[in-house]
């Protein structure tokens, strides 16, 4: 079990830090440590900002998402992932690309999803051509680049996926009913040993045991009303989480 700390109010005997009066720009994260920045907005959607390894990795787009993940983050993604293809966990997707693009992004953000993920984006991609389009001829080109307002597809988890891998950052995707999916995310430090960074949307399916190359040492579970979970959706304070 790893050290979290969800208030200012601890009393010093964890290793993990969390406080809401912390400004997310301001986060730093030591190299054994995942940082996670709530996003889900009042509706309580799942969502989490979860930087780890030099990594930026975005889990969930209610509306809102915008609201509490500044411009320069969104711009600075390296992949999203969606919990499911229902409204309420896909609604922000636009505010993610759109403010992403207009602070500077260079290229299309690649998502990651469940089955029928390639065909939303590519008809949410069409629906915005002529929107982007007016933008360009009333409000100027955006700081991003012209393919930056593209959603790619990426991985779609049909069953079980790895949906990202950098050696040391994995995220791999386990599908259920209703096209809710659940991610493990796995990051090991500069010592070799690995973390883990359970994502359980509501009704999500249990997650596959993590196959890593070596067993993780720490694990922390993200899930709702779930009595066995380490922290809840939604979140509600920025949250450092330390082997």
């Amino acid at each position: 079990m790893p050290a979290l700390l969800v208030s200012a109010c601890d009393d010093g005997s964890t290793d993990a830090v969390a406080t809401s009066a912390q400004p997310v720009e301001e986060v730093v994260i030591g190299a054994s440590e995942f940082a996670l920045l709530p996003c889900g907005g009042s509706g309580g959607s799942p969502c989490v900002l979860v930087l780890a390894g030099g990594k930026s990795l975005l889990f969930g787009a209610p509306a809102g998402v915008s609201n509490e993940v500044s411009p320069d983050r969104l711009a600075g993604l390296d992949r999203a992932f969606l919990f499911s293809l229902m409204p309420s966990d896909v609604e922000g997707l636009d505010e993610v690309r759109n403010h992403g693009w207009r602070a500077g992004r260079a290229a299309a953000l690649t998502v990651a999803g469940p089955e029928g993920l390639g065909d939303m984006l590519e008809a949410l991609n069409v629906a915005f051509e002529q929107p982007d389009a007016l933008s360009f001829v009333e409000e100027g080109a955006p700081r991003g680049g012209f393919n930056a307002a593209l959603l790619q597809p990426g991985v779609e988890v049909i069953s079980n996926a790895l949906a990202f891998d950098t050696g040391d950052l994995k995220v791999v995707g386990v599908a259920g009913a209703g096209s809710r999916t659940t991610y493990r995310v796995g990051y090991r430090d500069l010592g070799g040993d690995w973390h883990d960074l359970v994502l359980k949307p509501c009704a999500g399916p249990e997650p596959l045991a993590a196959e890593y190359e070596a067993a993780p040492r720490t694990e922390t579970v993200i899930a709702c009303d779930d009595e066995t979970a380490d922290l809840s959706w939604p979140l509600r304070t920025v949250t450092k989480i330390s082997g």
